[in-house]
């Protein structure tokens, strides 16, 4: 039984001391390109890694080696706002049939993660976001099913819009997230915003549900204000529907 235990170390030992560029031998996606690579498979660093034409620098990883004896890997990873279209820094562990976040935290510039999520928005767009992950559990995650618990928030921050070729500052619009019975991850925004914006959506990779409405405020602009009509008529009190 003891030999087999320091085989289990050896092993183990030989897995951590692996050299990090050993990630040349896998198959990498034909749009993922990566450089740079340093440190061993179990903390390392790629220089340069690029997704769909985005370049995030210095993106680095710290796998927990004492989360081996709870059953699970868990691994922490970390891509600095410095020199980087976005920010990430949290904690990913995996079971055997599940998956888990902790504490992650990440933030960017928004054309950046339009052009990620391959989205195009009706108006020309420019801002800033951040997510904040507090909770984020899913077992057997298929298709249909992004979650079983999910505490969080994101944020469109300093968000402006393209309209009649002038920038418009609409401000902030933070979401709440949750997780439907389901297993669909839940958006909820409650409508203090400069566009009167306030929806409730489910969303998961085979489906899109969103609903809501818009109403015009002091904060509006003028110009954006005047696009609602093409929304229909507003109810009894001044809130234009539309649904996803």
């Amino acid at each position: 039984m003891k030999r087999w235990w320091l085989i289990a170390v050896y092993l183990l030992a030989l897995l951590v001391m692996l050299p990090a560029k050993i990630i040349y031998w896998l198959p990498i996606p034909a749009q993922v390109s990566i450089s740079q690579v340093s440190g061993s498979l179990w903390q390392g660093r790629i220089g340069s890694l690029q997704v769909q034409g985005v370049t995030l620098n210095d993106m680095q990883w710290d796998w927990q080696l004492l989360q081996l004896f709870t059953g699970e890997v868990a691994v922490d990873v970390r891509v600095p706002p410095q020199n980087n279209p976005l920010a990430v820094n949290g904690r990913i562990s995996a079971g055997l049939t599940e998956l888990a976040a902790t504490d992650l935290r990440a933030s960017g510039d928004l054309a950046t993660l339009l052009q990620l999520a391959n989205t195009r928005l009706p108006l020309k767009t420019q801002g800033n976001w951040n997510l904040s992950i507090d909770t984020f559990v899913v077992s057997d995650p298929s298709p249909a099913k992004w979650c079983n618990q999910l505490t969080g928030s994101a944020n469109g921050r300093n968000i402006q819009v393209l309209v009649n070729g002038a920038w418009q500052s609409l401000g902030d619009f933070p979401v709440a997230l949750g997780c439907a019975e389901s297993g669909a991850v839940t958006l909820t925004m409650n409508g203090e915003n400069s566009l009167g914006l306030a929806m409730q959506g489910d969303i998961n990779s085979q489906d899109i549900n969103i609903s809501g409405t818009v109403r015009p405020n002091p904060r509006t602009p003028e110009g954006l204000a005047q696009m609602f009509q093409y929304l229909g008529q507003p109810d009894s009190q001044g809130r234009y529907r539309f649904s996803l």
